[in-house]
């Protein structure tokens, strides 16, 4: 299993606190950090111009850390020992990213749609021999299957998310199950399927940890509290450290069942010390 934590904006834009994550990140257990870059007044053109009061746009570009931040993140990644990637969410972002050699190359639930921007990233894979990771949240089946279709073409391996675009999502909506359709379906040769998850804490990645998934990728935060969209999403070091020592111990239950009492049991048993 692969677990990513997603720095999302919640670094602030500020290379300090995003090193602060990478370093809590690698001690929590996490074998990737993934950041997001785009190109913020091309990309929101068209949203809405206003938060909580403020001009969206300044707001949302004041979160985004800088070329040469995040080359210098990339460089204490390597330093402490942890794997790193990017959301690319533009053709400026993945030329910028391609540059820097990451494990991955992934677009985001938002993005899935645009099936440019997919190609572009997929080739990019493929020069690369680097995996591609895509974000299914807003897809249906049909939609899936025409990605599904685009991505086979590069001949890359991919890792395939399920995942509710909904922040936070609402306790009992992150339809968990349907990873059951996705593993079915598609899980074969270069595919293989995780989770993004963005419900608040950490029950719906453990409903997903114990399906045979090979990536969950969670939001991931120092502070809570922290007044930017979004931040419900994210788990702190801890949770994140408990998520995956918890599913560790779900997945060693995860096996056949026997139709025969076990040794041990037996052993206890014959003890006669039990109440």
């Amino acid at each position: 299993m692969i677990y990513v934590a997603e720095l999302s904006i919640n670094h602030l834009g500020m290379l300090n606190i995003a090193k602060a994550m990478i370093k809590a990140a690698k001690a929590s257990g996490a074998d990737y950090v993934k950041i997001k870059i785009k190109k913020v007044n091309q990309y929101y053109s068209q949203k809405p111009k206003e938060w909580r009061g403020y001009d969206f746009i300044s707001y949302r570009e004041s979160l985004e850390l800088k070329n040469d931040d995040i080359k210098e993140m990339v460089s204490y990644c390597k330093k402490i020992g942890i794997g790193w990637f990017s959301t690319v969410h533009d053709k400026t972002g993945l030329d910028f990213v391609k540059t820097l050699k990451p494990s991955f190359f992934k677009v985001a639930s938002m993005d899935n749609k645009n099936l440019e921007l997919i190609k572009e990233t997929l080739n990019v894979c493929k020069k690369n021999k680097v995996p591609f990771i895509v974000s299914l949240g807003g897809q249906d089946k049909k939609e899936t299957e025409e990605i599904i279709k685009i991505i086979k073409k590069y001949d890359v391996k991919c890792y395939l998310l399920h995942c509710v675009s909904i922040y936070p999502t609402p306790d009992g909506q992150s339809n968990i199950n349907y990873i059951d359709y996705l593993i079915e379906k598609y899980q074969r040769g270069n595919f293989k399927v995780g989770y993004s998850g963005h419900e608040e804490n950490y029950a719906a990645s453990l409903s997903a940890g114990f399906k045979d998934i090979h990536m969950i990728e969670r939001h991931f935060t120092l502070d809570k509290n922290i007044k930017i969209h979004h931040i419900k999403s994210g788990i702190l070091p801890s949770e994140f450290l408990e998520m995956k020592e918890t599913i560790a111990k779900i997945r060693k239950e995860s096996i056949k069942p026997v139709k025969s009492s076990s040794v041990g049991e037996k052993i206890f048993l014959n003890k006669k010390v039990y109440k």
